[in-house]
């Protein structure tokens, strides 16, 4: 069972961990301000602290309230399957996107989606993996001129 408290306290610590990165990447840029304006590292430094207060605020004011927190169930068995049976194979797809690039990795999960976990015949799965990460690809490659991830599999195709 995951309870609110866990969800509270986690939520403040990926926000204070997101803060901390932001914090890092200001270390090595000038975070004032001079006669032409701000610094490249004026508003990162700031966002970044005001990230880092606020999740700690969040995470103080859920353990003031940790025994009401506590008895509040977000998630229970079942439904915390069907999340994982969904965000796995998400999860996955980021990882093969690496390797493989963002379209053989979005044309994989399509498949593996809608063929194991939507269960319709591999015809309709092949043909809707295939289809939207075609679309996917003219849509961003061609019209908006923004490459993706590219992987061996595009590079020998010469897309990439």
């Amino acid at each position: 069972m995951l309870r609110r408290l866990h969800l509270e306290l986690g939520f403040a610590a990926c926000v204070f961990l997101v803060g901390l990165v932001g914090l890092r990447g200001t270390a090595d840029l000038d975070t004032g301000w001079t006669s032409d304006g701000p610094q490249a590292g004026f508003f990162p430094l700031r966002v970044s602290l005001i990230l880092m207060a606020a999740s700690a605020l969040v995470a103080l004011n859920a353990w003031r309230a940790r025994v009401a927190l506590s008895r509040v169930v977000v998630v229970e068995g079942e439904g915390g399957a069907r999340v994982l049976r969904f965000g796995l194979p998400i999860l996955g797809m980021v990882l093969v996107a690496q390797w493989l690039g963002l379209y053989v990795a979005m044309a994989l999960y399509l498949l593996g989606a809608i063929r194991f976990a939507g269960g319709r015949r591999w015809t309709v799965a092949l043909g809707v993996a295939i289809g939207v990460t075609a679309v996917t690809f003219v849509v961003f490659e061609r019209w908006f001129s923004v490459p993706l991830l590219k992987g061996p599999l595009e590079v020998m195709l010469g897309l990439g």
